[in-house]
């Protein structure tokens, strides 16, 4: 016996080949009731595929040490000279890499303007 097939007619004008819902000739794709349904499962599949959800899937809790950084952006310049990642991949790589470089010196460089600044008794005007 052969199952039931949706009753709806492609994009492409063949018959849909999904399995109907309970109680509908038509499947969840076709079925007007699931209009509702179909949006969230759209929104939820976008959500998931985003750029954030992605690198929040991959990035570490707690911060790369410097050898961390280097041993990645080693892995990523061997990848693509063997063909294994994208040069594109190895760009972004290397784009995130020098962005932490930057924003760790701009750190550093204002813990010790803090410090050179208490130490010489200065006091910071735009906090007073």
């Amino acid at each position: 016996m052969k199952a039931e097939r949706c009753q709806a007619i492609t994009k492409s004008g063949s018959p849909c080949g999904a399995t109907p819902v309970p109680g509908d000739t038509l499947c969840a794709w076709h079925s007007p009731a699931w209009a509702e349904k179909r949006r969230q499962w759209s929104k939820k599949g976008g959500a998931a595929r985003s750029n954030r959800a992605r690198a929040a899937k991959r990035l570490p809790a707690e911060s790369l040490t410097l050898a961390e950084v280097q041993g990645l952006l080693s892995v990523a310049l061997k990848g693509v000279l063997a063909g294994r990642i994208e040069p594109g991949v190895a760009n972004a790589v290397a784009n995130v890499a020098r962005t932490m470089t930057t924003v760790a010196e701009a750190g550093e460089l204002e813990e010790r303007i803090r410090e050179l600044e208490e130490a010489a008794g200065l006091t910071d005007r735009r906090r007073a």
